[in-house]
This record gives C-alpha cells, structure tokens and sequence, in this order.
C-alpha cells in the first residue's frame, strides 16, 4: 500500500489481523512534502439523499482496517451520496472507537459456543432469519417484542424478574393526572401496550380530545421522504354536506420544493 502509485483504486479489499473490508473506493493523496506521509481516504457511495449514523459507522470501519493495514491513524473519509452525488467529508477518528467496540462484540459472539441472546430490534428487516427470529420471540413472549423498549429498558426489567411481555402487563397501574397540570404529559407506558397485546385489545390512555370544525380538510400526500419533495398533494375539503377535491401535481422536480411550504401550512390547518 505504501508504494503503490494509483491515484483511486475501485473494490479495495483490505485485511488486518481478524478484520477485513471492501472498501468502495480509496483516494491517494501523493505527499506534498519531506516527512509528510502519502494520505489514503476510504470513499463510500450511498445511494440515498439523507445519511444516518450507520452510514458514517461503515465509513469509519473501512478507515479502521485500513489504518491498521498502514499501520498509521486514517483520519479521513468520504461519503458521496444522493442523486447529485453530493461529497461529504467525514473525520473518522471520532467515530474509530464505536466501530472498534463494535467489531469487538462481534467478535466474541463468534468466538462463543453458545448463541447471543434474542433480541428483535430495526435491522430485523434486512436479516434472513428474520421470520425465524420473530417466531421464536413470540414462543418465548420476549420482551423485545416491544419495538418501542430499548435495551437498557429490557436490562433494567429483567433485573426485577420480569422476561415476558406478560409478565410485564400485570405490572400496569393507571395513574392519575395532577389537577394542577395545565399541559400533563401523556407518556408511553410499555406495560400497557403490552396489556394491550395479551387481552389483543386497544387502549386509550388519558381522555383525547379532538377538535371540532364545520369545515373539514382531508390531505392525502405523496412524495419521497429521503429527499423530502412531494409531487403530489390532494386535498378534499367538506362543509356541511359539500364535497369538493383539489389536486396540485407537480410536473418538474424544481416544483415540488415549492410543494413543501403548502404541505406544512395546510396541515396545521387540517
């Protein structure tokens, strides 16, 4: 790697001890100095508008194996996303020891005899197990069945003894709202959604009150939230026994961001 003379290499597979990455693209920046070392920069392309924190994570393992292949710190990184192919420079060394905790877990879950714990979480969707996973969790009525409960949530009631969602809905006890409460806040009790679940009944919780107006707006919105632009806004507006439908398209895509404004405003007035 050290005296290579490429200026980008494409499909990079890169090894390091137990670690090893295909890294999308990888720029040469030559040295512009005596004592200046050549810079690698790890490249990844997302096909998205928007980045999450996994993406920046993936980013930081590519810098990760790559540094310990050189042998020295990769501080740098790049993400080139969207339909622009936006570049977005990333400092890697902030995110280097989440990606190293991780790859650590990881690596004792192989090394183990016996299987991780169960637990269904957001990445479920993209497994190949996830049928089989989400069959066993209804077997054993894990708690992570919950999707709202985090794993601190799930740590902290299995220290009380409690490991079912069953379990947890006999745990339910309505409280009272404090009479001097102008704005009481109607918080999200998992043990009455898991109340909910076992009697396969809904709840309301609290006393809802909805808004009454003689003239009622429908919106039906369709668009593409990664790069929050709609083409599409239909609108049925009734009053009394009036109906009456509007619909606004947007031909070009320099239309929609006009879009935006009247989707907000108009939903505050639904």
């Amino acid at each position: 790697m050290k005296s290579v003379k490429w200026r980008l290499a494409i499909d990079l597979t890169t090894r390091a001890d137990n670690l090893e990455s295909t890294v999308h693209a990888v720029e040469r920046v030559a040295s512009r100095g005596p004592g200046e070392p050549t810079q690698f920069i790890p490249m990844r392309f997302i096909y998205t508008e928007k980045l999450n924190r996994d993406d920046r994570l993936l980013l930081a393992f590519d810098a990760l194996v790559l540094s310990e292949n050189l042998g020295r710190e990769v501080g740098l990184g790049k993400i080139v996303h969207g339909d622009a192919s936006v570049t977005l420079e990333v400092k890697t060394g902030a995110l280097t020891s989440r990606a190293q905790k991780l790859t650590e877990t990881i690596d004792a879950m192989l090394r183990s005899d016996s299987p991780p714990d169960l637990a269904l979480n957001r990445h479920c969707v993209e497994c190949e197990f996830q049928s089989r996973c989400r069959q066993k969790a209804i077997e054993m009525d894990d708690l992570s069945l919950l999707s709202g409960m985090t794993e601190n949530e799930r740590t902290s009631h299995r220290s009380k003894g409690i490991f079912t969602v069953k379990q947890l809905s006999y745990t339910f006890r309505p409280r009272k709202t404090p009479k001097r409460a102008k704005n009481p806040a109607q918080r999200r009790y998992m043990a009455l959604q898991a109340l909910a679940i076992r009697e396969n009944t809904v709840y309301v919780h609290g006393h809802p009150q909805l808004p009454f107006s003689k003239t009622q707006v429908y919106l039906d919105i369709e668009g593409l939230p990664d790069s929050e632009s709609y083409y599409l806004i239909g609108a049925l507006v009734v009053s009394g026994e009036t109906e009456t439908f509007h619909s606004f398209w947007s031909n070009q895509k320099s239309d929609s961001y006009r879009f935006r404004a009247v989707c907000r405003r108009d939903s505050r007035l639904a």
